[in-house]
């Protein structure tokens, strides 16, 4: 089974949320973080085909950057997951896939640092230290064996797409 975690896009400063007296959960996706995330995905579905599931979390700027995903892999619902916030732990995200995951075979989790590094950690190593730096718009594969048993060093790494790196 393929688990895509896809960080956000670059969203508007926080500064500047602020200044608007913004929430943070309703900050939006910046033109640059659009750009790269379409990129991204136009990347990624020249590799992986097709996608059975597409969950996000509810910030504003994470289902920004699942719409565009959502219009280039032709998927038409977003699942909207409070797993996927920032300070979420790893356990309510697998938790979550058990659940919601049972016949994926693809599935994309668009979220924030530091809840995918930190889930990537522990479902890579069996540790909530975040050894894993995924850009804004990067994208980590993963492979598990079954979404219904994801847990501690239960995934292997496929891959690690930074978007500085693909696209200048």
């Amino acid at each position: 089974m393929k688990l895509i975690l896809f960080r956000h896009g670059v969203a508007m400063e926080r500064a500047e949320a602020i200044s608007q007296k913004m929430e943070d959960s309703q900050r939006p996706l910046a033109e640059k973080g659009q750009v790269r995330t379409e990129k991204m995905g136009k990347f990624l579905i020249e590799r992986e085909e097709k996608v059975d599931l597409l969950v996000s979390s509810p910030y504003l700027r994470a289902l920004q950057t699942a719409e565009i995903l959502a219009r280039i892999y032709g998927v038409k619902t977003i699942h909207r997951c409070p797993e996927l916030v920032p300070a979420a732990p790893p356990q309510a995200f697998a938790q979550w896939l058990a659940a919601y995951a049972k016949t994926a075979r693809s599935v994309i989790a668009v979220g924030h640092e530091p809840q995918l590094p930190v889930f990537a950690s522990w479902i890579l190593a069996g540790t909530t230290d975040s050894f894993v730096d995924i850009k804004k718009s990067g994208v980590l594969c993963l492979e598990v064996e079954t979404f219904e048993k994801v847990g501690p060093r239960s995934g292997q790494m496929r891959c690690l797409l930074q978007p500085k790196f693909l696209f200048k």
